[in-house]
């Protein structure tokens, strides 16, 4: 990803939140859940030879997500932050099925809730992105 996307994400994260408008529309009827993920249970793992790299390409880091921040847009702003400054680039290891950092643009994972197949997923994941390394999202909270 080239640095342009990271600017705008800096440029518009904001506190501000677009209306819910399901709500208006669905007034009186009840929602269908939103979808879990149902992650194969595979012996295999798919060769990295199947995606090809460009050598000297972004370094991924993983950011684990076991619920939506508080303030998303600060997330957003730190994540894009340390992108420009570091040339890395984020993926989301989201646990919910909206964790808020969708709407500015990163790439997001879905990972299983329960524990055995939330390894697995993260497993797959960073062999997929050959993730350098993987951090806690609450960890970065307490930076904003």
């Amino acid at each position: 990803m080239t640095s342009d996307p990271w600017f705008e994400i800096l440029s518009r994260a904001s506190p501000n939140r677009p209306e819910p408008l399901d709500d208006l529309i669905n007034e009186g009827r009840d929602t269908k859940p939103i979808g879990k993920v149902v992650f194969p249970n595979m012996r295999l793992a798919p060769s990295l030879m199947l995606w090809d790299r460009e050598p000297g390409g972004p370094v991924h880091i993983g950011v684990r997500v076991h619920e939506p921040p508080e303030t998303p847009y600060r997330v957003a702003r730190l994540l894009a932050a340390a992108a420009l400054e570091r040339e890395v680039f984020p993926v989301i290891l989201s646990r919910v099925d909206y964790c808020g950092l969708e709407r500015f643009g990163f790439r997001v994972e879905r990972i299983p809730e329960e524990q055995a197949a939330a390894q697995a997923a993260e497993e797959e994941i960073r062999k997929y992105w050959d993730l350098a390394i993987i951090i806690d999202g609450h960890e970065i909270g307490l930076l904003s």
